[in-house]
């Protein structure tokens, strides 16, 4: 029951149709980190399943106006992401002839970034951080997207991801990557990008 002291407050119906409206922050490098992470802990995550392929995939990004998202396995785990980039640049193209399959047959688990493969920031190093820091930490790994995990005694929880197009947004500029290879391993996969 709801206590007398509260009231009803008066309400009115829409006279013309509201727009959508997506707010620009704007950043400081010495702004708190922590501000411009996207908190998966009370923000939606998108979440698409390993044997989608690329069509039905870029429609659900369009539709919800992101360049990436989650991808979940057999039993709902998540197993990697997947970025617009992915999915409209060279990696589909050599995975159907690598895999002799159509384009139109390639499924997310074939074009995603699989867990093995990613770096991460615990979520302890944002209580000092600031954005320059993100920003350098991106460009030193030539990353564009850096998960944010918490890690405790049952293992490590997905709490949030910062984005580097959106920290570019924010900043009023681009956050290039590092193209200084630091093994050969990795110069074969910034030459193969």
């Amino acid at each position: 029951m709801i206590a007398r002291s509260f009231l009803p407050l008066p309400l009115g119906s829409l006279t013309t149709t509201p727009r959508l409206v997506r707010p620009l922050r704007q950043a400081r490098v010495d702004d708190p980190a922590r501000a411009f992470m996207s908190d998966l802990l009370t923000g939606p995550c998108l979440t698409a399943d390993h044997l989608d392929g690329i069509d039905a995939t870029l429609a659900l990004l369009h539709a919800a106006r992101v360049q990436m998202a989650w991808v979940s396995g057999i039993d709902g785990e998540l197993v990697g992401y997947v970025t617009r980039d992915d999915l409209l640049g060279e990696r589909p193209l050599q995975a159907a002839m690598a895999d002799g399959v159509p384009h139109q047959d390639l499924r997310l688990e074939r074009l995603m970034t699989p867990l093995s493969q990613w770096q991460v920031i615990d979520a302890r190093q944002l209580d000092s951080a600031r954005v320059g820091d993100i920003v350098a930490t991106m460009h030193a790994q030539s990353l564009r997207y850096l998960p944010v995990v918490r890690r405790n005694g049952a293992g490590e929880v997905l709490v949030g991801l910062f984005s580097a197009r959106l920290l570019e947004q924010a900043l009023g500029t681009t956050i290039a990557p590092d193209l200084h290879a630091r093994n050969v391993a990795e110069l074969g996969r910034q030459l193969a990008a």
